[in-house]
């Protein structure tokens, strides 16, 4: 992803590519040694995952990480992805459609249906149904650990034998906030989300008013998708702009409604839009909206300036 047209010609702004490692007031420390002075801060930083997920920052490195991960996949025979949320059920289906049809794909969920309760259960048997259709074998109410070590199976909580040459772990993030323990702790809760109020803004205990946070990171009352970001960034943006001209920030965040698409590969999948009674669509529009690019495209297109497009 290219961030050289993030900024059109003539407009102040800089990418600085780098991690910060800690954050006092005004300034914010990279791990590189550098130093930022901050006037208005934006907290995004986002969920680490597991697994094929984790991909390194490095670019030579991710792109070794991926092709590792091609190979493991197009090796094994029977494989096993811990987490049935909406990443583990994108996996299998992805799997399924572009590797052999005679591998054994298992998902191992903790709950008593795919997904998580912030979805009908109409809904998340209908994507339970379309897994089987495509030869996924679903476990749930159960549990299972990456095993150590060489393995040909593994074994979940409630003593299910699996056979698994590759084990893919998604049981969901881990939040990007240890770093701002140093910063402020008060603003973390017990899950390492960020609190906010409905301006987006961090209450400080200093009781400065200009840091803010987006993204997965903040602790609101709604699942967690990219989505969601480009209301919560139009927020933020408004309210840094009226208290630079001195106005009060009135601009409040309401929440996003828990629509959600997910793929089983680029020709299949189910998705939920809330409205009405909670409508269910199927294979086409799963794959026209989202299966057949992933998003991709408008990732890419997000990242260059309006006036580029």
């Amino acid at each position: 992803m290219s961030y050289d047209k993030l900024f059109a010609p003539g407009k102040p702004g800089e990418v600085i590519v780098g991690s910060v490692a800690s954050i006092e007031d005004g300034t914010a420390h990279l791990a590189d040694g550098r130093t930022l002075a901050y006037d208005w801060l934006v907290l995004a930083t986002g969920t680490l995952w597991e697994g094929p997920l984790a991909l390194p920052q490095d670019r030579e490195r991710a792109r070794e990480w991926i092709n590792d991960w091609h190979a493991k996949l197009a090796e094994a025979k029977d494989i096993v992805i811990i987490g049935g949320g909406a990443v583990g059920i994108e996996f299998s289906g992805e799997i399924r459609h572009f590797l052999s049809p005679d591998k054994r794909i298992t998902i191992v969920h903790s709950q008593d249906q795919l997904l998580n309760a912030a979805y009908p259960p109409k809904y998340r048997n209908s994507i339970l149904k379309a897994a089987e259709a495509k030869g996924i074998n679903v476990v749930l109410n159960d549990r299972a650990a990456p095993p150590q070590g060489d393995y040909t199976s593994i074994r979940t909580e409630n003593g299910v034998e699996i056979p698994a040459d590759l084990v893919i772990t998604v049981r969901g993030g881990k939040l990007n906030t240890a770093f701002l323990s140093s910063f402020d702790s008060t603003i973390l809760t017990t899950s390492g989300s960020v609190k906010v109020l409905p301006t987006l803004q961090v209450p400080l205990t200093n009781g400065k008013s200009n840091v803010f946070a987006i993204g997965d990171i903040i602790e609101w009352p709604q699942q967690k998708m990219v989505s969601k970001v480009p209301t919560q960034a139009s927020v933020v943006v408004a309210n840094i702009l009226s208290a630079v001209k001195g106005a009060p920030m009135k601009q409040q965040y309401k929440g996003f409604m828990e629509a959600i698409s997910v793929p089983l590969g680029p020709e299949g999948g189910r998705s939920f839009i809330p409205v009405l009674w909670g409508v269910i669509v199927g294979d086409f529009f799963t794959s026209t909206l989202k299966g057949k690019a992933l998003f991709v495209d408008q990732g890419r297109r997000g990242y260059i300036a309006p006036q580029l497009r």
